[in-house]
C-alpha cells in the first residue's frame, strides 16, 4: 500500500510506562500522535478507542476487519455503524509486529473455566479500570485491536504462535478526531504466546499537534467522512442515552425501514441456446435453478465492476474460471 508519512510531531506531552499489568486511557486531539514501543521482546498491547465527545461511538473491530485480519500502516480505525467515521489512522507499523483483529480480550471467566485461576490479571479488568476514571463501566470495554499478537487460523479458528515483537518496536498512529485511546499490556501474557510466556512493559507517548499534523488529520479526515450515509447524533430519531437498564418497549413507536417493504418484480432476459447451456454448468453451485444462477452471476458482475476502486471486498470472479 502507498502511504503518506504523516508529518513531523509536535511536542512530546506525554511520556508513561505500562508496567505489567496495567492500562491507561488518554484524551489525544485531533492531529496528535500517540505511538506505542516495546521495552522488551514480544508484549501484546490491546487498544480500544472511544469519541472524547460522545462514548456511544466507538472502535469498530468489525468494520476493520473487512479489510484485513492482520492490519499495517495506512489502515484506519473505524468507529460503530452507523457512524462508521475514522478515527485514528496507523501510519507507521514495523514488518515485526502483528496486528490481529480475530482474537478477543482475556478476561477473568476464560481464565477460570480454562485455568481456575480467579485473581489473575486479564485484559477486561484491566481495561475496566482504565476506563472507570472517565465514568465508563466495564460493559463499555469492546473488542480489542490487538498489536503484537501473532495470529493464524485453520478451520476451526484463530490461535497464536510465537511473538515476533522486538524491543524498540514502535506503533504510530495519529488521532484524526478528539478520541481517548485505551492502551493496555495483556493480562494472560504469562499464560500463552500473546507474550511468549512473559511480562514487558511498553511506553506510551503522546506528541502535540501542530499546524502540520492538523492539516495532515484535517485532510484524511474529509477524504474519509464525504458518503452521504455517514450518520451524526442529529440524524438520530433517539437521541437520548438510557437512564434505566430494564428495557421497556415505547408503544407509540413506530419503525422506519429502509425501502420497505420490498418490492419484487420479474424482469424477462433473453439468452441464446449456448448462454443457457453455460448457465446449466453453475446449477448447483450458484444456484438450485436458471433463475437463481442468473441472479447470483449477475450480482457477481456487479459487485465485481461497480465496486469503488481501491476497497477490499471478495471478489467471486474466480468461480466463473
Amino acid at each position: 500500500m502507498t502511504e503518506t508519512p504523516a508529518p513531523r510531531p509536535g511536542p512530546l506531552r506525554l511520556d508513561l510506562v505500562l508496567e505489567p499489568v496495567a492500562g491507561r486511557a488518554i484524551p489525544v486531539r485531533m492531529g496528535e500522535i500517540l505511538t506505542l514501543t516495546q521495552l522488551g521482546d514480544g508484549q501484546r498491547v490491546e487498544f480500544n478507542c472511544f469519541n472524547l465527545h460522545d462514548h456511544k461511538e466507538r472502535m469498530s473491530v468489525g468494520h476493520m476487519r473487512r479489510e484485513a485480519f492482520h492490519m499495517g500502516a495506512g489502515r484506519m480505525i473505524w468507529s460503530n455503524s452507523p457512524r462508521y467515521q475514522p478515527m485514528m489512522k496507523i501510519t507507521a507499523m514495523p514488518d515485526s509486529c502483528c496486528s490481529d483483529l480475530l482474537v478477543a480480550g482475556c478476561w477473568h471467566g476464560g481464565l477460570d473455566r480454562l485455568y481456575g485461576l480467579t485473581d489473575h490479571p486479564n485484559c477486561q479488568d484491566t481495561m475496566a479500570d482504565a476506563i472507570a476514571e472517565f465514568g465508563l463501566m466495564p460493559d463499555d470495554t469492546h473488542d480489542p485491536l490487538n498489536f503484537w499478537l501473532n495470529t493464524e487460523w485453520d478451520h476451526i479458528g484463530a490461535y497464536l504462535v510465537p511473538n515476533t515483537g522486538r524491543a524498540g518496536d514502535k506503533v504510530e498512529i495519529v488521532a484524526l478526531m478528539d478520541v481517548l485511546a485505551v492502551p493496555a499490556t495483556c493480562g494472560a501474557a504469562n499464560l500463552s504466546y500473546s507474550g511468549n510466556f512473559s511480562y514487558k512493559p511498553v511506553t506510551v507517548q503522546v506528541f502535540e499537534a501542530n499546524a502540520g499534523t492538523l492539516a495532515w488529520a484535517e485532510r484524511e479526515w474529509k477524504e474519509n467522512c464525504a458518503l452521504k450515509t455517514q450518520r451524526s447524533l442529529d440524524d438520530y430519531r433517539v437521541k437520548t442515552i438510557r437512564g434505566d437498564r430494564e428495557l421497556v418497549a415505547d408503544p407509540t413507536y413506530a419503525p422506519d425501514f429502509v425501502n420497505f417493504p420490498i418490492e419484487w418484480k420479474d424482469i424477462e432476459v433473453c439468452f441464446t441456446s449456448a448462454e443457457i447451456q453455460r448457465i446449466w454448468t453453475y446449477r448447483g453451485r450458484l444456484g438450485a435453478t436458471d433463475e437463481a444462477v442468473i441472479r447470483t452471476m449477475f450480482f457477481h458482475w456487479y459487485t465485481e465492476h461497480r465496486k469503488k476502486h481501491g476497497l477490499r471486498r471478495y471478489s467471486p470472479k474466480q468461480l466463473h474460471e
